[in-house]
């Protein structure tokens, strides 16, 4: 098809990767007008459309798809929260006061040590981690995130300026974990425990905070991301993003999706129902994210059974109907909900919930179920039979897990439950659109990492390891779909995203090699040519023709 007008702007020398055609690398050139495609053909017949005013990109053979969509991540809020020295490495309580020993001696005697990525298993068996870290903190305020971010360690320092004394009741499951004489251990699961240490750690200015944010979304913009699924609109987020678009722009498009906590009251879920208005000219309000479970790894994802620690026997609503009810609130107001189910019982009250509002009535909303990790055989098909969205993390499995189950996710579930992780492959072939994302700060927002996970069930460069549940891979072309086609319909966006046709966005991500064709190793180093979102660059490093 060829535009009439004049184009803003020409891409050419490029392969075009499309999923939605089911074809790839075909040679071709793209006219922009307006951040919108205008038009597409081989070079010659794309250069009789140039003007005096048109720039023009020569991508050098680049390989350019629809603009690649992080379908689930927390980028304000994971800027606020992955702050401190990484903890990922620590593998023992050894290995875990090695590491704050250094940090300890880095800092000033008075301040903080934070950090995140902290795996469970490195104080399994540890019955009072507060104390265990206490000494080498130096006596210093200590506050750590889990690699879930379902959990918090904290040391004796923080939970006295907390006034944290003993245990607490919370409106969710959360709770501050305790030993036999109802002391602190250091524990805290959920956000609502978590939320009483972090109200006491020492925050970055608004603007410190834009700053690195800013830094961040151009980050992201520069592996090939040109949009998220925003999981969350908590306190000023939403604050922050008018405070970017205002000076300079985004360089990523923004879905939102502001929280329904546990014990949500009338009054709550109107302002959540008032949100959907909000927009700005890249972000808005899409819907509404719920919680009916925690982790498996902290002992609060819902399961059918208990797990070998006794733990993940309740939802973190205790109120499941008033979860249903909320839910009910806004599909039959036509809005969109999204709701966080890790374990096996989790993703079944959600898939019954939703499964009780008849389609018809549900308007224009597409609901979704996020993470998915443990899912019995008779739940496989009910996404696609009850217009349901999967949502996953391919590389959380690779990640966080082991082909040998030795890993604390495993061991907790056993491996019954355990052979049934992340069932991408099987869920995807009942014809559910299945949305892939990293759950940034979880895992890496890296796309190229994403789509080497699904393909592959393993990370890039590990060759010696072996695949987490290697069956349920995805094709090149279901993941780079699930990046691109799928979460553009997610959010109701098919007509204008998600793959390469006059009038869509001008959304691109220029790869230099085959996303789909190419090995997955060479794949994951690739460089990314070039980003553009809405016929604006974001991340370039093409080379401009005469």
């Amino acid at each position: 098809m060829i535009a009439n007008e004049t184009p803003d702007l020409i891409l050419h020398n490029a392969h075009l990767v499309d999923a939605k055609h089911r074809t790839h690398a075909r040679i071709g050139a793209v006219a922009i007008n307006g951040g919108t495609i205008a038009a597409i053909g081989d070079d010659a017949t794309i250069f009789r459309l140039r003007g005096n005013r048109t720039e023009v990109i020569d991508l050098g053979g680049s390989f350019l798809a629809p603009g690649l969509v992080d379908g689930h991540a927390h980028p304000v809020t994971g800027n606020d929260w992955h702050i401190g020295i990484d903890l990922s490495p620590a593998r023992d309580i050894a290995g875990l006061r090695a590491i704050l020993i250094a940090e300890a001696a880095r800092l000033a005697p008075d301040a903080w040590i934070r950090g995140y990525g902290l795996d469970p298993i490195a104080f399994a068996g540890t019955r009072d981690i507060a104390v265990a870290i206490e000494d080498v903190a130096g006596g210093r305020p200590t506050f750590i995130m889990n690699f879930d971010y379902h959990g918090a360690v904290v040391s004796q320092a923080a939970l006295a300026l907390a006034g944290i004394t003993g245990p607490r009741r919370f409106e969710g499951a959360a709770s501050i974990v305790c030993d036999d004489s109802g002391r602190p251990t250091g524990l805290l699961l959920e956000s609502e425990a978590i939320d009483l240490v972090r109200a006491v750690v020492p925050q970055r200015s608004f603007a410190e905070r834009i700053a690195s944010l800013r830094v961040l979304l151009a980050r992201m913009a520069a592996t090939g991301l040109t949009g998220a699924h925003v999981m969350d609109a908590n306190g000023d987020s939403l604050a922050c993003l008018e405070a970017l678009e205002a000076d300079g722009g985004l360089p990523l498009r923004l879905h939102v999706y502001p929280w329904v906590n546990p014990g949500a009251t009338p009054a709550d879920l109107d302002a959540v129902l008032a949100q959907q208005m909000r927009a700005g000219r890249h972000w808005r309000i899409q819907g509404a994210k719920f919680f009916i479970d925690g982790t498996i790894d902290g002992g609060t994802g819902w399961l059918h059974k208990p797990d070998s620690q006794g733990e993940g026997t309740g939802a973190l609503w205790p109120d499941v109907a008033a979860y249903a009810a909320a839910v009910r609130f806004f599909a039959m107001r036509g809005i969109q909900t999204v709701t966080h189910a890790i374990g096996d019982a989790a993703v079944r009250c959600v898939l019954d919930t939703l499964a009780a509002v008849p389609v018809a009535l549900r308007g224009p909303a597409r609901h979704r179920i996020e993470h998915i990790e443990t899912l019995p055989d008779e739940d496989i098909g009910r996404f696609a039979a009850a217009a349901v969205i999967p949502s996953m993390q391919p590389s959380h499995a690779v990640r966080f897990t082991r082909a040998d189950q030795t890993d604390n996710w495993s061991i907790r579930l056993g491996q019954c439950r355990a052979d049934r992780a992340w069932r991408c492959a099987d869920i995807a072939a009942t014809g559910a659109p299945l949305v892939l994302g990293s759950d940034w700060p979880i895992a890496p927002y890296d796309p190229r990492e994403i789509l080497v996970c699904a393909r592959t069930r393993r990370l890039a460069g590990a060759k010696e390891a072996s695949a987490v549940q290697p069956r349920q891979a995805l094709t090149p072309l279901q993941s780079l779909a699930g990046l691109t086609l799928q979460a553009a319909y997610a959010v109701g966006e098919e007509a204008v995203a998600g793959a390469l046709l006059p009038g869509m966005r001008a959304d691109f991500t220029a790869f230099s090699v085959d996303p789909i064709a190419a090995p997955t190793d060479e794949l994951a180093a690739a460089p990314i040519r070039l980003t553009m979102m809405d016929g604006r660059i974001t991340h370039d490093a093409a080379q401009r023709s005469a």
